[in-house]
């Protein structure tokens, strides 16, 4: 299907095709929705899509599946959250498709209860147990169900427990988040680390940000957010230098 016969499809007709997608045009299908911010007139057809192929994909997600999840997330509207929440609480939901519908319900920001995420804390697979730490923080957990995952053997798990004990204000995630900063200082990890920093934390990511140009923008807006003598200084500093490159 060429995109000039998606271009004479009304909204309500693009849906429906979306309803009956095959594999060689569902992501035409679906990137259009997204494309014409269709919202939740696009909900029906979609759930429609992900019902077509329920019980399918137990060794591995179906491309449909995945389209169908990614296309609601990324409407993100109380129909689609509430659509998402019964995919996942279905009892036939297979092994394979948990952790995509995991991400999808963290993106939306669905607030599930604590006690149905706590057993995916315990998950033989990482990524189920790093996406149910990055769900979790909905529902504001204690500070102890999140250090859980500060010990976990897999990195990505030990970032999603750490990031999400951030996010929350706790500053027992400080160490962690800070020698996450120091193997790979990614945008994601400053932004959270600066949200719970002392001045030891402030100086360290100023001097970093100082030598290395890739995420000073991100910083200098941040420590000036921080509202300190010290986070100001270092922001100035920061700014200076970027106004110096120009």
């Amino acid at each position: 299907m060429g995109d000039e016969n998606l271009e004479s499809l009304s909204d309500k007709d693009l849906v429906k095709k979306t309803a009956r997608a095959t594999l060689s045009n569902v992501d035409l299908l679906c990137a259009r929705i997204v494309e014409r911010g269709l919202g939740d007139i696009a909900v029906p057809g979609l759930v429609t899509l992900w019902n077509r192929f329920r019980g399918f994909g137990i060794a591995a997600p179906l491309p449909e599946q995945l389209l169908a999840l990614e296309t609601l997330s990324a409407i993100g509207s109380d129909a689609t959250k509430k659509e998402i929440s019964k995919i996942l609480v279905a009892h036939d939901l297979p092994d394979s498709l948990l952790p995509f519908v995991l991400l999808a319900a963290a993106k939306v920001g669905l607030s599930l209860p604590q006690k149905k995420i706590l057993p995916w804390l315990e998950h033989d697979a990482p990524i189920v147990r790093a996406q149910a730490f990055a769900l979790i923080q909905s529902s504001n957990p204690q500070r102890s169900t999140l250090e859980i995952g500060f010990s976990d053997p897999d990195p990505s798990v030990r970032r999603a427990a750490l990031t999400a004990a951030g996010n929350l204000g706790h500053v027992s995630a400080r160490a962690g988040l800070l020698a996450e900063f120091r193997k790979n200082p990614t945008s994601q990890t400053i932004e959270v680390l600066l949200s719970i920093a002392d001045d030891d934390i402030i100086v360290e990511i100023g001097r970093y940000e100082l030598a290395n140009p890739p995420h000073q923008t991100l910083i200098a807006d941040e420590l000036e957010a921080l509202d300190t003598s010290k986070a100001r200084m270092l922001a100035q500093r920061i700014n200076d230098q970027i106004q110096q490159r120009w």
